[in-house]
């Protein structure tokens, strides 16, 4: 066995000594390369065809251990399984969903009654305002009510500046909120009714002016027939 053993071990030095003489380090180098290219190769098919052969494999044993109709079964649990997790993930963000709106109408509405409490304020401060300066015209010969309304008269101003500068921020944004709403909401109101809403809350500031205006020319004017008494603030 000996002598076998050494032969072979001789025939092989000699087979590698042939190589290196007929192909040379380079050559052999290349041929190295390319045998662990071909076997990145031969892994990376595997890989791809693993899941094919598995899903082959678990059906040849399912069918083979409980017939053909317990691998329906096994193929029906198993889609059963992905229908009710999908069904969970949407309703999940159908739920998500529907606290978002309702957090957004809770803002909203907080921010509607917030923005008829200023206008109200601002109408009451604008009466009392143009009312105060209609009396204080009429008050010019006692120098001491002319004071005091004059001081009235700068407090109002100054009060329903700013107030008007609250209520006009407040207004411009319950107008962007709105319109982000009728993108946004979800509602059973038609597109086009949020969309006359939404023109009359942008040109309700421009034509309000007007109308409070001729209100209170037609007060003064049904006012001015009254008797005047020009002791009745001190």
């Amino acid at each position: 066995m000996s002598a076998n053993f050494s032969l072979d071990n001789f025939n092989e030095l000699m087979n590698q000594a042939n190589q290196i003489i007929t192909c040379g380090p380079s050559c052999m180098q290349q041929n190295k390369s390319q045998q662990l290219e071909q076997n990145y190769l031969d892994a990376e098919t595997n890989m791809v065809n693993a899941p094919q052969q598995l899903f082959t494999a678990k059906k040849e044993f399912i069918t083979y251990t409980k017939g053909e109709n317990g691998y329906n079964q096994y193929i029906d649990s198993q889609l059963q399984e992905k229908a009710d997790e999908i069904a969970k993930t949407y309703q999940t963000k159908i739920n998500n969903d529907i606290t978002k709106i309702k957090t957004q109408l809770k803002t909203y509405n907080g921010l509607l009654l917030n923005f008829t409490n200023v206008y109200d304020l601002y109408k009451k401060y604008k009466v009392e305002n143009a009312m105060l300066e209609k009396k204080l015209k009429g008050k010019t010969s006692d120098t001491l009510t002319n004071d005091r309304k004059t001081y009235y008269e700068e407090q109002g101003i100054n009060n329903l500046k700013f107030f008007y500068i609250i209520f006009l921020c407040i207004y411009g944004f319950i107008v962007l909120v709105f319109l982000l709403s009728i993108f946004l909401v979800k509602t059973s109101v038609k597109f086009s009714i949020r969309i006359v809403i939404f023109v009359l809350l942008v040109i309700y500031p421009f034509v309000c002016y007007w109308i409070f205006h001729l209100l209170y020319k037609f007060f003064i004017y049904i006012k001015s027939y009254f008797p005047k008494n020009v002791y009745n603030n001190l």
